[in-house]
């Protein structure tokens, strides 16, 4: 039978198809939940201080669903196409870790998985020699399907302190080279190789630039130069990255404000969406430790399609440690509820940027009155404000049309502590994604 028969009425058929559509959105929605996830995690195979299976076993045992493996410029596969660093050794195309004398980790690791499991060798010097597996041997002991998922992924680690983090890749993004005057010219560039791969491959992947104030190597008029750019680390738990800035130089969330502000006033609908990662390097002692910054994703299935699809959207948050039930955006209104904690209070900033507001800068100066080089400039106060504050558990704001963007952050009154150490790093906070007012969502985008 005809769909056209059972619906003389044009106007009857198109309340048909609406109600279907809107009935499977609805169920769609009532499917997705929220994913925990690392997306910048090293070990042995580049500069981390562990094997990448104990790696994973910490996340899988420590609430994770998924974690993406982002060792600088190499993948964890065989043959190794990436360079070997000190302390490694290539034999036969595979990758070797080199120990000249008792190490925590190895004693673990054989403890762990046993000798049967563990290549060993020793080297004409009598140092010890481990093999370092591919991820494609050992996933399939801690992947399980809807609990936990392992993702390659790679540090694109270039000259300069220009580091840029892709998920889901089975080949190295090649680095660019440059002079420290060319970091905009660098970061554009490894975008555009990133996009590339994206279009040739298939797989929904994007750059994110990596702890910008890193040697304070990147400013928010370096990311301004670099239009394509969508997502950045907010919050990075290593300990060098300087993610509050310091008295003369900007934040990272001064920068994202100040990137949102300018490029939506000037006509630039990319949003920037902000990433919360650990950047592990030590699972022993002190240092980049695990279980320091993650994101929330919100996902209809723990694949890495789905999971990636989903951040290109901006449906998902970024943590320390605060848990949000729900995140809405009606294309007016946004709406937060935090899970909340027993003898903990949150407060809850609506931050953004109202159109027509003062977009001059000048120059960042020392005590002495000295220009600063190579540091994001200074910006009026009506960049970034806090346009309203609560400490309800459940809140909301009303775009009135005037904002450029809002985004929320939610501080709790807890403590940030280092899993490893126990020692206090902060208090625990949540970021939301920007949204615009009267805008429709689309990856990445806003469009009228």
């Amino acid at each position: 039978m005809k769909i056209t028969a059972a619906f003389p009425d044009l106007k009857l058929l198109f309340i048909f198809l609406l109600t279907v559509i809107l009935t499977a959105a609805c169920q769609t929605d009532e499917e997705a939940r929220w994913w925990r996830g690392n997306m910048h995690t090293h070990t042995f195979w580049s500069d981390g201080d562990d094997f990448p299976e104990p790696v994973a076993g910490w996340y899988k045992e420590n609430g994770y669903n998924f974690l993406v493996f982002t060792d600088h410029n190499i993948l964890l596969e065989t043959p190794v196409t990436g360079p070997v660093r000190a302390g490694h050794r290539l034999i036969d195309q595979e990758l070797w870790q080199a120990f000249s004398g008792d190490h925590p980790a190895l004693e673990k690791y054989v403890n762990l998985f046993g000798d049967e499991n563990v290549d060993i060798r020793k080297d004409e010097e009598g140092n010890t020699l481990v093999r370092l597996k591919p991820l494609a041997e050992f996933r399939d002991e801690f992947e399980q399907h809807g609990e936990f998922l392992l993702i390659m992924g790679n540090e694109i680690t270039d000259q300069q302190a220009v580091h840029l983090v892709a998920a889901y890749q089975d080949e190295v993004i090649p680095t660019v080279g440059g002079k420290p005057g060319e970091r905009a010219a660098m970061m554009d560039e490894i975008v555009r190789r990133v996009d590339e791969y994206r279009e040739r491959s298939g797989r929904n992947t994007w750059a994110v630039l990596a702890h910008p104030n890193f040697r304070w190597a990147i400013t928010a008029e370096k990311m301004l130069e670099v239009e394509n750019l969508r997502f950045f680390e907010v919050y990075n738990g290593h300990p060098s990255v300087y993610n509050e800035g310091d008295e003369y130089r900007a934040s990272t969330e001064r920068m994202w404000d100040i990137v949102l502000s300018m490029r939506l006033a000037g006509g630039n609908t990319n949003l920037l969406y902000g990433v919360a990662t650990d950047d592990t390097h030590r699972y022993h002692g002190s240092g980049a430790t695990p279980g320091r910054g993650w994101v929330m994703v919100r996902s209809t299935e723990l694949t890495p399609g789905a999971l990636l699809d989903a951040m290109d959207r901006g449906d998902f948050y970024s943590s320390t440690g605060v848990a949000l039930n729900d995140v809405r955006f009606d294309g007016k209104r946004i709406e937060v509820d935090i899970e909340p904690v027993e003898g903990v209070t949150y407060t809850t900033e609506f931050i953004g940027t109202l159109s027509g507001s003062d977009m001059t800068s000048h120059p960042s100066v020392d005590g002495e009155g000295n220009e600063i080089e190579n540091t994001t400039r200074v910006y009026s106060d009506d960049i970034g404000k806090v346009l309203a504050a609560t400490n309800e558990l459940s809140s909301g704001y009303t775009l009135t049309g005037e904002e450029l963007y809002v985004r929320v952050k939610i501080t709790s009154s807890a403590d940030q502590l280092d899993r490893i150490t126990g020692e206090v790093i902060g208090k625990q906070a949540a970021w939301t994604q920007p949204v615009a007012p009267g805008l429709v969502r689309v990856p990445g985008r806003y469009l009228d």
